[in-house]
């Protein structure tokens, strides 16, 4: 039974209405939107609570869109910028299409987290309940940093009328583990090199513009200040990984002097055991509890692979991946 609607007319040659009675009206010059009053909700049946729950909780959300609708390309274009800028966002994308349904396979959307928490989106899959219903599951992927895929009956599952069934895939991206490399030398850049492809936040910290550059190091996050660098391990250092390798023993050992007031969850230097012999008793002598400096891993690696810097770097990358697989993601 339908509710009373109020009619707001707009522009248009010829249209339909439909009228108190459940019967089509034909409008001239004018297209009449019926709105309806909000109908008392459904009375839930053995099985139907779940998804009663997912439409009630999904309409209650509406996220903020970004018009006009960009085309496929441009929402990978756009993820890829984000991946960049180390933001986190889900990609929606429509993997079956059965039936009547709102979009085809391989239709995107972006979602990602906004400050009122009710998101925004790039793109569509489809509008209507379907859509908030995927919104709501990009939120719980999200909240687990997981990636999978949903299936959705669109009669049941969200009151519309196309009748189809559709599959949506959503991929998380996002931090990782965080990993800051002090110091922009040749190891530094084949380090950075190898680690780009496992979805970490990568950090590169030096004072020498000329060698801390966006050519040298693509897609990597950079620091020309120490103390900013710093400040960004303590920021949350159980999710922190710190290799110190500068080109100077005095800097190494400042940096690791403020970096064990907080120390990240892996805390490494690189060099031989001549030079951990020596930094490790100058860190002693100025205060620090001999314990905490012997949490420092030096030399950096899993062996010696030879002294090239790719051969130092796999050494090091290796270890490094071993370790951040133990560790919780940046929140």
């Amino acid at each position: 039974m339908f509710h009373t609607p109020q009619s707001v007319a707009t522009p248009l040659a010829s249209a339909v209405l439909l009228s108190t009675s459940g019967q089509i009206e034909r409008k001239n010059d004018t297209c009449a939107i019926a709105t309806f009053a909000q109908p008392p909700g459904p009375v839930a049946r053995s099985g139907d609570i779940s998804t009663l729950e997912r439409r009630s909780l999904a309409s209650r959300r509406a996220p903020t869109y970004h018009p006009p609708v960009p085309n496929d390309l441009d929402i990978l274009q756009t993820a890829a910028r984000m991946g960049e800028e180390g933001r986190p966002f889900i990609l929606i994308t429509v993997v079956s299409a059965k039936g009547s349904t709102p979009r085809n396979v391989g239709a995107k959307m972006i979602w990602h987290a906004s400050p009122d928490a009710s998101g925004t989106l790039v793109g569509t899959v489809g509008g209507g309940q379907f859509e908030l219903l995927a919104i709501d599951a990009a939120r719980k992927h999200m909240a687990a940093r997981s990636s999978g895929v949903e299936r959705y009956v669109l009669g049941s599952d969200a009151d519309q009328c196309c009748g189809g069934v559709m599959e949506v895939y959503f991929e998380y991206y996002g931090r990782a583990q965080r990993i800051v490399i002090f110091g922009a030398g040749h190891v530094a850049r084949e380090l950075a090199h190898m680690l780009e492809p496992a979805g970490h936040e990568l950090v590169i910290a030096d004072d020498r513009p000329e060698w801390n550059s966006p050519d040298r190091f693509p897609g990597c996050r950079r620091f020309l200040d120490w103390s900013q660098a710093i400040a960004h391990c303590h920021a949350a250092p159980t999710s922190t990984l710190a290799c110190v390798m500068t080109c100077s023993h005095d800097t190494d050992f400042e940096l690791l002097r403020q970096l064990l007031s907080t120390p990240p969850a892996f805390l490494g230097l690189i060099g031989s055991r001549s030079k951990r012999i020596c930094l490790f008793g100058r860190l002693a002598a100025s205060g620090i509890d001999p314990q905490v400096v012997q949490k420092v891993h030096c030399p950096i690696g899993i062996g010696d692979l030879g002294k090239e810097p790719r051969l130092v770097a796999i050494s090091m990358a290796s270890q490094l991946l071993q370790v951040a697989r133990t560790l919780p993601r940046l929140p």
